[in-house]
């Protein structure tokens, strides 16, 4: 599978979702399982490459800034959560992470396990096992140069539409990776 047709399929599902992330997580299902093994691994392929994209310091402070504390399992959440969103959105976070807060009225769905658990599920239904060399981890650490959150005047410069958002929902708590 390329990346056009990888994109294709999710924003196929997003659209045909009507927006509801749930809904998106399950049409995926239902298109995974209807593909070849070959084009299964591909996807996955796919979704793994999206994702270490998205593997970096200024994503997950911003997903901590959006969410609130965020602990290592819910960085991959996040990130299957925004690649559902499709190939702008996904680019465009991984470009500039402040531009998560475009995603805010749909942050209730950010820390669910839909996506993960698809991707694993129809692999192994399809295929029976992983992709020879498959690594679901993609890079070792975090890429990129992390800020420190409790520094307000860093986060207003480096995120001016999450900090404002912050301003708003005070309820979040303190914005820390757990």
């Amino acid at each position: 599978m390329d990346e056009d047709a990888f994109w294709t399929l999710i924003a196929e599902c997003r659209q045909d979702g009507k927006g509801d992330t749930e809904l998106v997580s399950r049409m995926l299902f239902r298109r995974l399982r209807a593909l070849k093994a070959t084009e299964v691994i591909g996807f996955v392929r796919r979704w793994e490459q999206a994702r270490s994209r998205l593997y970096s310091w200024p994503v997950t402070d911003a997903a901590c800034l959006l969410l609130g504390p965020v602990d290592e399992e819910d960085l991959g959440h996040v990130q299957d959560w925004v690649i559902s969103h499709g190939r702008a959105v996904a680019e465009r976070v991984a470009r500039d992470p402040d531009s998560l807060a475009d995603l805010g009225a749909d942050a209730r769905n950010a820390r669910a396990s839909w996506f993960a658990e698809f991707i694993t599920e129809a692999q192994v239904v399809v295929s029976g096992t992983w992709p020879t060399g498959y690594d679901p981890d993609g890079p070792d650490d975090l890429l990129g140069e992390r800020i420190d959150l409790g520094d307000s005047a860093a986060v207003r410069r480096t995120y001016p539409r999450l900090a404002a958002f912050r301003r708003d929902h005070p309820e979040l708590g303190r914005p820390e990776l757990r």
